[in-house]
């Protein structure tokens, strides 16, 4: 049902006819139209007349001023797609601003990431059908932001560029209903979802998002650590490797990211004072009432290095706050987990380095 080309720094989709579009990527906000640009730019894009830049780019590609723009810093080339019979997805994505209700600042609209869907259905629908197809995709975005971890404060929705358009024929005799709970809106929100959630799944990344740290970082954290009781005559630089190599091998398994997501979702939960008999005020001051942030990083400590590791773990969270380290500044049960990882990889490195195992 739909066409995409690739001519310099834009991504053209186009239709087999003209569709009525709702998107707030046109200052119409509904529009009638075939076709439908997203146009790559650079991450520090600032214009002071965005419209403009919008019809400036219409008149090169020749197109009709009612067609939407979409902006985005995020690679076009690497768009994904998928049609069924009920319509179909093309999304863009990149994830580098995500926001949030409690997001500790504001930005101002810009393009360094954004989340861009363009979804259509191939059955008619009344204008509020339409709009409330707008409402189902706007909700798959959410929830496949959530489920991808974005780092926010609290729970993300996305970035705060997003921007979203869907199209179909409008008709009174159409359908009015397009939620989650019908065939076609279910089935576009999969889609949604399946494409969104493919995005960016490497290791490092997914480990940024759930503790706040890469691997490097946590990598650097360790060999301060290490260095507090380093063994005689060990070059520093055969330890860094080791650590990274070690660490890098336990987030292969999924029994460690298991640890790793259940503390992220606990954070989510104490930040959004959504934890039962847990004020937020207690979650913020890291009360002293809550074990289970420490049991948990026992827990892991003991599965990856026995009781080595969970020796080592507590001679980890004692030196992370008195020497400020950046990990020590994590939310409630994700130092912890920090603290896990470490210890019982320094654990295992010293074994290696004092008894040759």
């Amino acid at each position: 049902m739909v066409k995409v080309t690739i001519e310099n720094n834009n991504l053209i989709l186009e239709f087999d006819e003209s569709m009525d579009i709702m998107t707030t990527a046109h200052k119409n906000a509904i529009i009638k139209s075939k076709t439908i640009v997203i146009n790559q730019v650079e991450k520090n894009f600032k214009v002071r007349n965005v419209e403009k830049y919008k019809n400036d780019i219409l008149i090169k590609l020749n197109q009709d001023s009612n067609v939407p723009v979409f902006l985005t810093a995020a690679d076009i080339t690497k768009y994904k797609t998928k049609e069924n019979e009920y319509g179909g997805a093309l999304i863009t994505a990149g994830f580098e601003v995500p926001n949030c209700i409690y997001q500790e600042e504001t930005f101002d609209v810009d393009c360094i990431g954004t989340i861009n869907i363009i979804s259509w259905l191939n059955i008619k629908l009344t204008l509020s059908g339409l709009l409330d197809f707008f409402r189902t995709v706007t909700e798959a975005k959410c929830i496949s932001s959530s489920d991808l971890l974005l780092r926010c404060k609290s729970r993300s929705s996305g970035t705060s560029s997003d921007a979203i358009g869907v199209a179909a024929k409008i008709s009174n005799n159409g359908i009015m209903y397009s939620g989650m709970a019908t065939k076609h809106g279910n089935s576009i929100a999969r889609i949604i979802h399946e494409l969104l959630i493919s995005f960016d799944k490497d290791t490092n990344t997914m480990l940024k998002r759930s503790l706040g740290l890469s691997l490097s970082e946590i990598v650097d954290e360790a060999m301060f650590i290490y260095n507090k009781a380093p063994v005689p005559n060990i070059d520093g630089k055969q330890v860094y490797n080791m650590i990274y190599k070690e660490l890098e091998n336990e987030l292969k398994d999924p029994n460690v990211w298991s640890y790793i997501i259940a503390a992220r979702e606990l954070d989510l939960r104490g930040e959004s004072n959504t934890f039962p008999f847990l004020s937020k005020e207690e979650y913020e001051r890291d009360s002293k009432m809550i074990i289970s942030d420490e049991a948990l990083a026992s827990s892991l400590s003991i599965y990856l290095s026995g009781f080595k590791g969970l020796t080592s773990t507590y001679w980890v969270d004692t030196i992370k706050d008195k020497e400020n380290l950046k990990f020590s500044k994590l939310p409630m049960f994700e130092d912890d987990i920090v603290s896990a990882l470490i210890g019982s990889t320094l654990s295992r490195i010293y074994d290696h380095l004092l008894r040759g195992k």
